[in-house]
């Protein structure tokens, strides 16, 4: 599990929006870490998402789930939204969040 790609800060709910609209069910997370945790039947592990905040890099996926990566990365295209960045709406969000 060395090998991780990086969702950054803002994106978060994005994700968390396309993996339910896909068909996972979303679980308490476990640990200090582990933002989030989704299932999906036939698929062999559980989709974790850690976080890397500490250092300033925003949040982690398993390199093995790239292809669920990816799939969101694709949707956000799509979308019209930059799948590289969270918009300027989506930053807003997270550091209001912080604030509170």
């Amino acid at each position: 599990m060395k090998n991780r790609v990086t969702v950054l800060h803002g994106m978060l709910p994005d994700l968390k929006e396309y993996l339910e609209k896909s068909g996972w069910k979303l679980e308490p997370p476990v640990g200090e870490y582990e933002v989030l945790r989704a299932r999906r039947p036939g698929y062999p592990r559980p989709l974790l998402i850690h976080d890397r905040t500490s250092g300033g890099c925003g949040y982690s996926i398993d390199e093995r789930d790239s292809k669920v990566y990816r799939g969101w990365k694709r949707n956000r295209t799509r979308r019209g939204l930059d799948p590289q960045y969270p918009t300027a709406e989506e930053r807003s969000k997270y550091w209001e969040g912080l604030k509170k």
